[in-house]
């Protein structure tokens, strides 16, 4: 029985129109965030995101990619668990599995600890970029070493750095700034952010495959107030998509939008959300037709 049948059950689905048989990328759900420590909740982003994704418009002009035309497979939820660790290890057998059908796949969290399990399973050949106002660097939070405050620690534990570019901090504790500075971590903060000074990072240089892991608190609560903890200075959609339409041809081999809690606004944010996601799906389909 392959993982697939084990994990994902169904639940509300992404349109996808296209009479394509085979799959132009994936897309599931993990509704988790029991480690959710102001404002939970992502639990039901995957379905509201859905909900949303089915009534925008998916044509993408940015990329000349008509997202109707693609097949976008939709494997439903999976099953979680109470655990954190257990829930981010039935993630990463989950994505290893994916990863042999080398069909991109986007993750519907949930909460950030899930991203622990995906980018766990990636091979040593693709770079990860994290899209994030927090630096989740904690030792430990609330009493556990494995929560969404700390999942980059544990990363970092198992992988070390130079895999790594993480964008828009702009909040953690005076402990987890020290670490930066003493690790030496690659990161633009907020304050810092610069289309051509992400572009040009030695991570889209280096790796020529990529994985995205976005925290919708990357963005400014302006844009983005249904988050679990949101912070204000941060960073716009638009600031978002330059970065993503400037990259030179990267292969995207999945990625993941996490820490949407929609019941702090009144949909905002999973319009955003859905967004993204539409968009990453179109550089996919863009960057294999080229």
């Amino acid at each position: 029985m392959s993982y697939k049948d084990l994990y994902l059950q169904d639940a509300g689905k992404i349109i996808s129109p296209s009479k394509k048989t085979a799959p132009s990328a994936r897309v599931f759900g993990v509704p988790y965030d029991s480690t959710s420590s102001f404002r939970a909740g992502s639990r039901f982003a995957p379905q509201a995101i859905r909900a949303a994704f089915n009534n925008i418009e998916v044509y993408s002009k940015l990329f000349e990619v008509d997202l109707e035309k693609e097949f976008i497979q939709d494997l439903g939820d999976m099953a979680v668990v109470n655990d954190p660790l257990a829930t981010a290890e039935r993630v990463s057998k989950l994505w290893r599995e994916l990863l042999e059908d080398r069909i991109p796949a986007c993750m519907i969290g949930g909460e950030h600890s899930i991203s622990y399990g995906s980018i766990l399973a990636l091979p040593a050949d693709v770079g990860v970029a994290i899209f994030d106002a927090h630096l989740d660097l904690r030792e430990e939070f609330d009493g556990s070493r494995f929560t969404h405050a700390t999942f980059f620690r544990r990363l970092l534990d198992k992988l070390g750095r130079e895999r790594f570019l993480h964008i828009g901090s702009r909040a953690a504790c005076g402990q987890e700034w020290a670490y930066v500075r003493e690790n030496g971590l690659n990161i633009v903060e907020a304050k810092d952010f610069d289309v051509e000074m992400v572009l040009g990072n030695r991570l889209f240089r280096d790796y020529k495959r990529v994985y995205f892991s976005i925290d919708v608190d990357f963005f400014d609560p302006a844009y983005a107030p249904g988050t679990g903890n949101p912070e204000p200075c941060g960073l716009s959609p638009k600031d978002f998509l330059k970065v993503l339409s400037g990259m030179s041809g990267n292969e995207m081999v999945g990625f993941d939008v996490v820490e949407v809690s929609p019941v702090y606004d009144n949909g905002i944010t999973c319009v955003l959300a859905a967004k993204l996601i539409a968009e990453l799906f179109a550089y996919i389909c863009s960057t294999r037709l080229h």
